[in-house]
Parts: structure tokens; C-alpha cells; sequence
């Protein structure tokens, strides 16, 4: 098992949306295996909350993430210079049974996330096996 940190910094240039930057990895997207241990830490001014989306970056429903400490529930909200609580352990995205049936998430290897508050900050873990 690792853990895993993903920096939420501000945009490049002023009035961009803050980005989700992995530590100890090139490329934007996390890659983390199952069992692993992700966590946030906001370096920004502003609160956020990593939140699940489909593939297209739609969030997903409060009834489809489920309370705090639930599977699919990926943080509280984190204020500025705090770290997320709690910390995600990487597991596929499972859906409670409710119609209608949730948006696609792929193939389940992908979780698609982006910021509760700022839905336009996206992100993405890649779980490896």
C-alpha cells in the first residue's frame, strides 16, 4: 500500500481554475494501485472537494457517492492550507442500486473526479493492477 498526494494549486494564469497536480509523478493524472491511499492537500486560497464524475466530468448525485466514509465519498471539504480528510483508499467507484441507473465511469479502472464547488477542476486516478 501507498499514499499518494495530489496538490490542488491555482490555475497558471489569473482567473484559471485551480489544477490537481499528483506528487511524485509526471503527467497529470495519479496513477495508484488498489488498496492505495490518496489524499489532498489544498494550496490555495479557496475551499475545495474532490468529488466523483462520470467520464465526461458529470458529477455524480449525493444519493450516488453516499455519506461520508462511504466507497465513492472522496473528501470533506478541504479549506485553504489543509489536507483532505479523509484519505481515499482507491477502489473501484460501485453505485447503490436507484434508478435510474448512474452515469457509465468506463471501465472501472478510471475515476473521474472533479471539485464539488468548481466542477471545471478535473482530475483523474488510474488504477493500475
Amino acid at each position: 500500500m501507498t499514499t499518494w498526494l495530489i496538490n490542488i494549486e491555482d490555475g497558471d494564469d489569473e482567473g484559471d481554475p485551480a489544477e490537481f497536480v499528483p506528487q511524485l509523478q509526471a503527467g497529470p493524472d495519479l496513477l495508484a494501485s488498489a488498496n492505495d491511499l490518496v489524499s489532498w492537500s489544498n494550496r490555495t486560497d479557496d475551499v475545495h472537494e474532490p468529488w466523483p464524475t462520470d467520464q465526461n466530468f458529470t458529477p455524480l448525485t449525493d444519493a450516488q457517492v453516499g455519506p461520508h466514509g462511504s466507497q465513492n465519498y472522496l473528501s470533506d471539504e478541504i479549506n485553504p492550507n489543509h489536507s483532505s480528510r479523509p484519505s481515499w483508499v482507491v477502489r473501484k467507484l460501485k453505485f447503490p442500486p436507484a434508478p435510474p441507473p448512474p452515469p457509465p465511469v468506463g471501465d472501472g479502472s478510471t475515476i473521474y473526479y472533479c471539485c464539488k464547488l468548481h466542477p471545471e477542476e478535473r482530475g483523474k486516478i488510474i488504477i493500475t493492477p
